[in-house]
Parts: structure tokens; C-alpha cells; sequence
């Protein structure tokens, strides 16, 4: 048992006690106000161009753009699938394309065209992202008396130029399920203006491999069968061009095997170009990144270089004379110092050592740098500020801080550490492991101390528990680290290796002791705000890895199932423990797919769609057992009639989906919004009664199955009934104190359980990357751990098959999420957990994003991790406290009701 001095009870603790939250939020407000916007909202692009060089030769009279969207390298180059276009690139250069790391379709065919890099935000608006601002070459040939631009596609094309009064653009968008139509339009509509000569530059998006791949993926004879009536329809297309004009026939990204795209996996970010025209060196080849094929387009057509436009024009296809060259490369160096000055004064770094003579294009970031000092002051600053506060809030005394030095030495140390660890992202490879192995070390400590076995005596004192206790005592002890240092240094010679293994080892094994551990702890040296100090340093770092969390979860759950099992419990007892486990041990093991080769998960996912027997048998053998756990959970009991009624109801839910018919579907989401009612009304007359759930429980079950399919329900009802049975067991080994400050392990219990059970979901619906393999470290944390990148937008056609419009989609998908979210902190809510401290780590974590935003301007993958943390965190927030108000007015209709019974 951890010791429990007296705590300070100053004015000033208690004032910040009470006001902690309010606290919190007026921290958020410094990098919320400043570094933020900077951050998170455009940046400002330098305005302005660089005159076409007048002693240069134009060689072409026009321009061709066709983008083929979803369309890998992968794909493009292969012979056997498109044949016809792969006959060009004998008489044209070949480019290797790199996109930027946000691999969603908005964002990738705006940087293709404007040349301008995406900011972290952009993704977040990626159905409705406009131009980015300023000038680029699309738009200074519209106000160019030598060319008349139309466009034809998307609406992502038209987001970005539809409002532009010099390009005429057409939708050919005809909805998310339509995979041949508007394909058909675009190609005739640019066949049109070909055959009339109305337009010499044209951009063309066929958006059809794009929805195929969502639907089918890429591998099938869908996905093939689109493709090769693509190639006989673009290679056609060309045919019309004139021989004077330039061709470039590229991709906005590529597709995962799945048809998923949107985070920065290999295969969607490796796309390729086929360029054809004069000035075109015959079977030339480059690698470039996308904004280069932007560059490409002033030396095609004569026109000036915007100094925003972020990309250097491939020489290497280029057919022009050495000197020639030399002029175009000199030409487009001064638009990139000019732009790599203004980003140096508009970041208030140091004057740059660019210059605008001497060309070195290694000094330019590729993916931009827009760092600025007083942000990375700032970031410092909120740190000391919220560890001060911290230190206050506790009562924490000087005699306190000069008897524990060494304590607070290594809290200050720790806090630096953290800071460090960001701010040396751009060392080497290696250093930017070092948060991520943090950030594991970090989640791994919140779920294995406050959700762990300590205080438990088993009435069977196994093999395993004194072990643990043997282990234990082992890996607390100094010196067994130190050896494995030593040795780790000895044999792989950095620093920064041996910190980022010995953290992801002392993960697994801490781990193992969590679950395994039965034995009553002994009493902890530490002061009693020390696990307040570590649990306000871990919900605070911005590279928290919460997949990571799941390994001591289910640990803790495999112990707890060991300890029924020796005290011989009943079955309906330990079913939903064990149908937890071997959730937890799926979302542990089978989700790496940069380490298994596939994400068995996502393909579970995709199977879950009755398209096929085998996908329909597993779907339904998924419901049925899901059918029998969420009964036998919520009921105590294995109800036969119960559980027959639920599994009909979601076999029916399948069939809907089989036949995939607008009306079956609107009948059925109908039943669905009646279900809801009736929970809503049963809640308002019988609150108590323990059926009332099960309206809105299996409401939200159909509901899930017909927008994410049988895997995804399965998933939900079982997390839904079976959360609270084992938050009830882990309540019960809680101490129960007055004073919640001087309980911390059952504050902090109560703000990690939600947390982890939302990840555990979270990571089954396919959301959530786990471990890669690494060379410098053979495994190690992914670099983008949250994925909305893969959420299948199937379910978004359910009720509107043939033309669902964007709304509807959204709607269709997210509101079984929201939905959801909300059902489980209810019901952990309805079991006694109090959702505050909840909310208020979720407000650490936003926090302790903010405070290193400062830092992350040049890593992208660093931008794309705080954003969606943040978001989702935010989003959990919001959820919390839906199931608090909505558990305030189930009480307050009760209290009514009581008082009314009472009166008559």
C-alpha cells in the first residue's frame, strides 16, 4: 500500500485543486492562440513571380493533364493491366512520383497542381479544400492571351478552381457508388473540346479507380476490370492530342491492397507519371516528388514561376542544351530562395545561408520548414508552467522538494527529457523513435499501475504470481537495466538505440507483471503525490502511443480470467472476460501490417460484407456468438429466447445488406430510428428497468451493421456488455478512500479505463497502426498510429445506393461512431465511474499536443499525429459528456417519477 503523508491543504493547493480544469484550459490558450493557427490553418505562401527566361525556347502549344485517382505506380507501369498506356513510354520520360504524406485525394491533386505543400489541417478537409491562395501556373495561363483552360472531373477539382472566372470547369461527379458514368463524361467531354479546339490546356480527373478500390479494392476483378477500360479510354483520349502539346498522365495517390488511402503508407504515396510531348528526351526517367510535376508546367508553357509554387522542375527528361539548362535550373532556384526567404522571416528564424548564386538545393526542406523560435519558447514555457502547477495542486512543500531532491531532480529531468525529445526529431532516423518509445513507456505505466493486480491475494498462490513477484522484484532493481544497457551500447553503439529497446522491453514486461502479479504489493518508498506527479507527465506527452495500452490491458485480463478460473468460477462469470481476452489478444497481435505482411483485422473488416459465401458464413457465425456474449452478459444468464430474437434480428440486418436495395435499406434504418425512440421513451416512463438498454443496444447494433459491416457489430456489442463486467471486477480491487487525492490509483483508474476501452474499439474497427519493423531497431512503434485514413466508406452508400451525396455518407458513417462512443461511457457511467477524471485526461492529452506543436512544423508525421490525437481526444471529450448528461436526466426523470409514485 503506497504511504499517504499529509497533504498540504494550502489556500493556494486547494484553490489550484479546484480550479484544475479551468487551469488546464487557460494553459491551452497560449499555443491555442499562437502556435496553432501558425501551425494548424494555411500558411501564408510568398505572392509573386519570376519572369519566364526571354531567351528561352516554348516548345509546346499546349497542355494535357489527365489524373487517374487512386492509380499506384504499382498499377500504372504494369504492362499486363494497362497495356495501352505503357506502349507511350518508350517515346516518353517515365517519373517516379513521391506524394506528400497526407495521401487523401483533395490534398494530393492540390499539391500536384498548385505546387503548394498541405498543411496538417488540410486533411481534415479534405471534401471541401479550396485553392490555397496566391498564384500558380493554372492560373497565370488563364490570364494568358495564349491559352483558354478548362477542367473536367471532381468536385476536388472544382473545390480548388471552380471559383476562378478565367477556367471553366465541369462536374462530372455523379456519386460515390458511380464507378463507370462520370468516367464515361469526362472522357467525352475532353474529347469534345479536343475535336472543337476550345480549350489548350486541359485537366482531366477520372475519379472511377477510386471508388472501385473503396467498394472492392484492388485486387479483383473489379478493380481490373475498371482499369483496363480506363487504359483503352485514356489511350483513346490521347490519340486526339495534338502532337505539338504536352501529356503528363500521373495519379493523385495510390490504394492499400484493401482500397484504403489517406495516411502515408508506402503504396499510396508511390505513384508515377508518363510524359509525353516536345521537349521530351525519349525514355528518360526521374524521381521527383508530386509538386515537381507543378514546375513542370511554366517551362511547358512559357509562363512565369511562382515563388510559392514548392518544386524544381526535372531536368532530366528535358530535351534543352546544357546552357539551356543551366538558364531553367537558375530560373527556378531564384522562386525557391525568394520563397525560402520569406518563410525565414515569417518564422523569425536566423537569415538564412541560402544564396541566391551559388544553387544548392539540399538546403531546402522538401516537405517545407516553417519552425518558428517563439513557438518552441512558447512550447517550453507551458511545460514549466503546467509542471509548476502540478507541484502546487499537490501541496507538494519546500521541506518536500528539499528532502525528496532526487525526486524532483528526476521529475525536472523528465519534463526536459520529453521537450528533447521532440526538439531532436531532426538529428538522425533513429532519434525519432525516441518519443514514440516514450510515449509506449508512458501508456504502458497509466494501464498496468492503476488498472494492474497489485492489491489482490489470491486464495491460490500460482506458479505465475511468484514468479511475477521474482520478476518483479528483478526489473524495479537498477542494476539489471543498467547491464542491459551496457550490453545494448556494446553492441549497437548510439545512445538512442539502447534508450528506445530498454523502453520497449521494460513495456512488455512491465506489462506481464500487471496481469500476473496476485500478491498484495508492499508498501511503495515513494511519496503519495509521486504517482500524480508520473500519471500528469504521461497523459501530457505529445507521442503518447496508445496502442500501446493494450498491452498491459490484456494482461490484466488474461490474470483476471487465471484467478476465476482458479476459484472456479461459473462460466457465465468468466465468458465476458474471455470473449474481452481474445479481443484484446486480436487488436494485440494481428494489426501490424508493416510487420505480418497484412492487417488481419482490416481484412476481417472487409469480410464482414456479405459479397460472397465464405464472407457470408463468417458474418454470420460472428453474429450469433456476438448474439449469445452480449446476452449472457447483459443478462446473467444464457437466455435461449433472448438470444435467438438478437441473432434473427441481425441476420435479417445481413440480408439487407446482401441484397443492397435502397428500399430494404430505408425500411430497415427506419426500424432502426423507431428502436431508438422506444429507448428514449422507456428510458422517460421505467429508467430502472434493465431492458431499457437493449432497444438502443440493439438499435445501434443494425445500425452498425448495415454502415461497417458483421466484423464491426461483433466488435461493438461485445466491448458494449462485456466493458462494464470487467471495469466492475477492476472496481472492486480499488481502494475506496474520502479523499480522492489520496487514492490516486482510483482517480487514475477511473480516467485510463474509458481511455484504453475506446482504443481497444477503436483498434478493431481497423483505426489504429501498432508495431513496424525498423532497421536500426528491428521493431518499433508506427510513426502514424491513428489511421482515418483506412475507414471503409462503403456503409456510407446504405439508404441511397445509387447517388448518395456527401452529407448522407458522412452521416451514415459517423453516426454509429458517435453513437457508440457514447453507449460505452454510459454504460461505465451506469456502473459508477466517474467520467470526470476522464475528461479531465483527456485534456492533459490535448494539452501536452499543443505544447509540442512548436516543434513539428518540419515533420510531418509528427503534424499528422498531434493533429488527429487532438482530435480524437477532443472528440472522447465531447462523447463523455453526452453519457454524463444524458445519466443526469435518466436520474432526474427517475427522481420525478419516484416522487410522483410517492404523492399517489
Amino acid at each position: 500500500m503506497d504511504k499517504k503523508p499529509s497533504i498540504s491543504t494550502s489556500k493556494l493547493s486547494l484553490s489550484v485543486r479546484k480550479y484544475w480544469l479551468p487551469l488546464v484550459l487557460i494553459l491551452l490558450l497560449l499555443p491555442t492562440m499562437y502556435t496553432a493557427p501558425h501551425i494548424l490553418f494555411k500558411s501564408e505562401n510568398p505572392s509573386g513571380e519570376v519572369e519566364f527566361p526571354s531567351d528561352l525556347e516554348v516548345k509546346s502549344e499546349g497542355l494535357f493533364l489527365i489524373i487517374l485517382d487512386g492509380v499506384g505506380e504499382s498499377i500504372l507501369f504494369d504492362k499486363n493491366v494497362m497495356p495501352n498506356l505503357n506502349s507511350y513510354r518508350d517515346e516518353s520520360a517515365t517519373l517516379h512520383v513521391r506524394t506528400g504524406p497526407l495521401t487523401l485525394s483533395a490534398t494530393c491533386v492540390s499539391e500536384l497542381m498548385t505546387g503548394v505543400p498541405n498543411s496538417p489541417a488540410d486533411g481534415l478537409h479534405n471534401f471541401d479544400l479550396d485553392h490555397p491562395g496566391g498564384i500558380d501556373p493554372w492560373i497565370l495561363a488563364s490570364t494568358d492571351e495564349r491559352y483558354d483552360v478548362g477542367m473536367v472531373g471532381s468536385y476536388v477539382t472544382g473545390n480548388l478552381y471552380g471559383d476562378f472566372e478565367g477556367i471553366d470547369f465541369v462536374n462530372s461527379f455523379r456519386g460515390h457508388s458511380d464507378y463507370y458514368e462520370g468516367d464515361d463524361e469526362t472522357s467525352k467531354i475532353a474529347s469534345n473540346w479536343l475535336i472543337d479546339s476550345e480549350y489548350n490546356v486541359i485537366a482531366a480527373h477520372f475519379s472511377g479507380p477510386d471508388k472501385v478500390g473503396h467498394s472492392w479494392g484492388i485486387i479483383g476483378e473489379e478493380y481490373d476490370d475498371k482499369i483496363r477500360g480506363l487504359d483503352e479510354q485514356v489511350s483513346t483520349l490521347i490519340k486526339k492530342i495534338p502532337d505539338n502539346w504536352t501529356v503528363i498522365i500521373t495519379a493523385d495517390h495510390g490504394m492499400t491492397e484493401m482500397g484504403t488511402h489517406g495516411s502515408a503508407e508506402e503504396i499510396t504515396r508511390d505513384v508515377g507519371a508518363i510524359i509525353l510531348g516536345p521537349g521530351i528526351i525519349s525514355g528518360s526517367e526521374s524521381s521527383v516528388n508530386q509538386r515537381d510535376l507543378s514546375a513542370l508546367v511554366p517551362i511547358t508553357l512559357g509562363l512565369p514561376f511562382p515563388i510559392q509554387l514548392h518544386g524544381r522542375i526535372p531536368l532530366d527528361i528535358l530535351n534543352y542544351s546544357a546552357a539551356d539548362k543551366m538558364i531553367i535550373e537558375k530560373w527556378n532556384w531564384e522562386a525557391a530562395y525568394l520563397r525560402q526567404e520569406f518563410i525565414h522571416l515569417e518564422t523569425d528564424t536566423e537569415h538564412s545561408t541560402l544564396s541566391l548564386e551559388v544553387i544548392e538545393w539540399d538546403k531546402i526542406p522538401i516537405d517545407g520548414d516553417f519552425s518558428r523560435d517563439s513557438d518552441v519558447y512558447l512550447s517550453i514555457l507551458t511545460w514549466s508552467l503546467m509542471a509548476i502547477l502540478s507541484i502546487i495542486a499537490l501541496g507538494v512543500r519546500f521541506t518536500d522538494i528539499r528532502e525528496n531532491m532526487f525526486l524532483f531532480g528526476m521529475y525536472l529531468s523528465t519534463i526536459s527529457l520529453f521537450v528533447a525529445s521532440h526538439a531532436s526529431l531532426s538529428y538522425s532516423a533513429i532519434s525519432s523513435m525516441t518519443p514514440r518509445a516514450i510515449g509506449a513507456i508512458c501508456a504502458v505505466w497509466l494501464v498496468a499501475w492503476s488498472l494492474g493486480r497489485q492489491n489482490i491475494i489470491s486464495k491460490h498462490e500460482s506458479k505465475i504470481s511468484k514468479a511475477m513477484m521474482y520478476f518483479k522484484n528483478k526489473i524495479t532493481n537498477y542494476w539489471p537495466w543498467g547491464i542491459l544497457a551496457l550490453v545494448l551500447f556494446a553492441f549497437l553503439g548510439t545512445f538512442t538505440q539502447v534508450v528506445v529497446i530498454s523502453l520497449l522491453l521494460l513495456s512488455v514486461f512491465y506489462s506481464l507483471y500487471s496481469g500476473f502479479s496476485t500478491s498484495k504489493s508492499s508498501e511503495s518508498k515513494f511519496p503519495a503525490y509521486m504517482p500524480w506527479l508520473m500519471a500528469f507527465l504521461a497523459f501530457t506527452f505529445g507521442s503518447l502511443r496508445l496502442w500501446f495500452a493494450l498491452l498491459p490491458l490484456l494482461c490484466i485480463t488474461i490474470g483476471i480470467i487465471v484467478n476465476y478460473v482458479q476459484n472456479k468460477k461459473s462460466l457465465v462469470q468468466i465468458m465476458p472476460i474471455a470473449s474481452l481476452a481474445i479481443l484484446i489478444f486480436i487488436a494485440v497481435t494481428l494489426i501490424h501490417h508493416r510487420l505480418l505482411g497484412s492487417d488481419f483485422v482490416r481484412e476481417a473488416l472487409m469480410m464482414g460484407w456479405p459479397s460472397n459465401w465464405e464472407n457470408t458464413l463468417f458474418s454470420v457465425f460472428l453474429l450469433i456468438v456476438a448474439s449469445i456474449v452480449s446476452t449472457v452478459s447483459f443478462r446473467q444468464k444464457f437466455d435461449k429466447k433472448i438470444i435467438l430474437l438478437t441473432s434473427s434480428w441481425l441476420i435479417c440486418g445481413l440480408l439487407v445488406s446482401y441484397f443492397a436495395t435502397s428500399i430494404l435499406d430505408q425500411i430497415f434504418l427506419l426500424i432502426v430510428l423507431g428502436m431508438y425512440f422506444a429507448s428514449v421513451y422507456f428510458h422517460w416512463q421505467k429508467p430502472q428497468q434493465k431492458h431499457v438498454i437493449h432497444f438502443a443496444f440493439l438499435a445501434l447494433s443494425m445500425q452498425m451493421l448495415l454502415t461497417w459491416g458483421a466484423w464491426s457489430t461483433f466488435v461493438t456489442m461485445i466491448i458494449i456488455s462485456c466493458s462494464t463486467q470487467l471495469w466492475n471486477i477492476i472496481a472492486g480491487d480499488l481502494q475506496s478512500e474520502t479523499s480522492p487525492f489520496s487514492n490516486p490509483r482510483s482517480m487514475i483508474a477511473m480516467a485510463v479505463f474509458p481511455w484504453v476501452i475506446w482504443i481497444l474499439w477503436w483498434t478493431l474497427l481497423g483505426q489504429v497502426n501498432g508495431l513496424q519493423s525498423s532497421l536500426a531497431f528491428g521493431i518499433s512503434p508506427h510513426p502514424r498510429e491513428l489511421n482515418p485514413g483506412s475507414v471503409i466508406v462503403k456503409g456510407g452508400y446504405v439508404g441511397i445506393r445509387d447517388n448518395p451525396n456527401l452529407i448522407w455518407m458522412v452521416m451514415m458513417v459517423v453516426s454509429p461512431i458517435i453513437i457508440a462512443s457514447t453507449m460505452i461511457m454510459y454504460q461505465l457511467k451506469k456502473q459508477g465511474l466517474n467520467l470526470r477524471p476522464y475528461i479531465i485526461s483527456q485534456t492533459l492529452l490535448i494539452l501536452g499536443c499543443m505544447s509540442v506543436l512548436g516543434f513539428s512544423p518540419q515533420y510531418p508525421r509528427l503534424m499528422f499525429s498531434l493533429s488527429w490525437n487532438i482530435l480524437f481526444a477532443f472528440f472522447q471529450i465531447c462523447v463523455a459528456l453526452l453519457a454524463i448528461f444524458s445519466h443526469k436526466f435518466v436520474i432526474k426523470i427517475h427522481d420525478r417519477n419516484m416522487a410522483y409514485s410517492g404523492n399517489h
